[in-house]
């Protein structure tokens, strides 16, 4: 999977009511007009979030009657993890792998950095 296609499944999934959303439509193929109230969301809003996915190549539309029905797209989850691996593993290769403990890394948010003492300027 190309890494702009990486990136855009990724976003897809940074949603905490488009990941319950695949939960649901997990289970089985379902509508708007079901998967709103058990979201708790409107219509209009739920709308946005199955464009997304949708977009990404989560899911996959069908008509039935007046409903428009979204499944899951079995073959995007499929991809997922290998290609989210591959991506990863193309860069560490790309630049000789490190062991986990050598990466440099900011302070993590909260850790007080050393300032210099009044006595010390």
């Amino acid at each position: 999977m190309p890494p702009d296609e990486l990136v855009r499944l990724l976003r897809a999934l940074g949603d905490g009511t488009r990941l319950r959303t695949l939960q649901l439509i997990g289970e089985r193929p379902r509508s708007t007009q079901e998967l709103a109230p058990l979201l708790g969301i409107s219509e209009a809003t739920l709308s946005r979030h199955l464009r997304v996915l949708t977009d990404a190549g989560m899911l996959a539309r069908s008509r039935e009657g007046r409903f428009v029905l979204y499944r899951l797209e079995a073959k995007a989850l499929a991809r997922l993890e290998p290609s989210l691996r591959s991506f990863i593993e193309s860069r560490a290769g790309g630049r000789g792998r490190r062991a986990a403990g050598s990466l440099s890394a900011a302070p993590p948010r909260g850790t007080p950095r050393s300032r210099p003492s009044a006595g010390n300027a």
